[in-house]
Formats: C-alpha cells, sequence, structure tokens
C-alpha cells in the first residue's frame, strides 16, 4: 500500500474527522506492516526469497489496479481549464502547480457514484492504450469526467 493511505487521506477527509481517517489509514499501514512481518518467514520457507517477493509483487499489482479503478484522481487531473485541449481530460496541463481544488469541486470528485468513476477509467485505460500502444494518432480526446463550475455553466449554455 505504501504511501497511498496517506496521501489520500489528507485529502479525501473533511477537516472535522480527518484525524479520525489519517488515524484509520496509518492503523491500516501499520496493519499491511504486520501482516508482511508475520508472513515473510513462512512464504521464504516454502517459495525461497525471490518467490517471497513475487508473491508480494504480485498482490502489489493487484493493488494498484484497483487503487486506479476505485479511488477518485483529486490532484484536478479531470478539471480542464480549456475545452479545447488536444490531450482530453488527461495531461492538459505540463506543470500542475496551478491547479487547485476548492472543497466544493472535491465534493464534486467524491460525490460521483463509484461504478461511474471506474466505468471512466477503463474507458481512459483503453484510450491510452489505443492512442499511446496502437499508435492511433486521430482518436478523439476523452471528455472529462468533472468540469469546473464556470466551464459547466458554460457548457450547458451552449
Amino acid at each position: 500500500m505504501g504511501p497511498v493511505p496517506f496521501a489520500y487521506s489528507a485529502e479525501a477527509f473533511p477537516m472535522h474527522v480527518r484525524d479520525v481517517g489519517m488515524s484509520w489509514a496509518t492503523a491500516t499501514t501499520w496493519c499491511f506492516n504486520f501482516i508482511i512481518s508475520f508472513t515473510f518467514p513462512a512464504l521464504r520457507t516454502a517459495f525461497t526469497s525471490q518467490g517471497a517477493f513475487g508473491w508480494y509483487a504480485g498482490w502489489c499489482i493487484i493493488l494498484w489496479i484497483l487503487v486506479i479503478l476505485f479511488l477518485p484522481e483529486t490532484k484536478g487531473r479531470f478539471f480542464p481549464k480549456d475545452k479545447g485541449n488536444k490531450m482530453g481530460s488527461y495531461f492538459n496541463h505540463a506543470d500542475f502547480s496551478d491547479i487547485e481544488l476548492t472543497l466544493e469541486e472535491l465534493d464534486q470528485v467524491f460525490s460521483v457514484p463509484t461504478w461511474k468513476h471506474t466505468s471512466y477509467e477503463i474507458k481512459s485505460c483503453v484510450w491510452h492504450v489505443r492512442r499511446y500502444i496502437f499508435f492511433q494518432k486521430d482518436m478523439e480526446p476523452l471528455p472529462p469526467l468533472f468540469y469546473r463550475g464556470t466551464e459547466k455553466e458554460k457548457m450547458s449554455q451552449s
């Protein structure tokens, strides 16, 4: 799990419950540390050291896929400033430092149902595979999953 519980919970929890959320994130991290330290000697005996690390690496890949599919992005990549960008909703700015989400925008991110977010992420993965592995350069960019408030109003007026 690495730094995911700390980074994600720092943004995901509202201020009034952030201390409890960070406590649970820390407890989760230490729980998995205990599981790894408890199971490693048995796995090393059964599989050798390489097999034990391979077992953990397999779980890391599975968890990485689950994080991509089920945890909403909060860095601001889904909030393009202009609709005319070439890359769609991902990587639309060279520098993300100017993008900060307000609390209302974070509420918008977390109000999207998980199934809708997962569906969008699967479409995004397919789009990126077709675009960068199969070199289909003429693909239409994906519409962003979220819009900033003023852009949503502009889109509804047009």
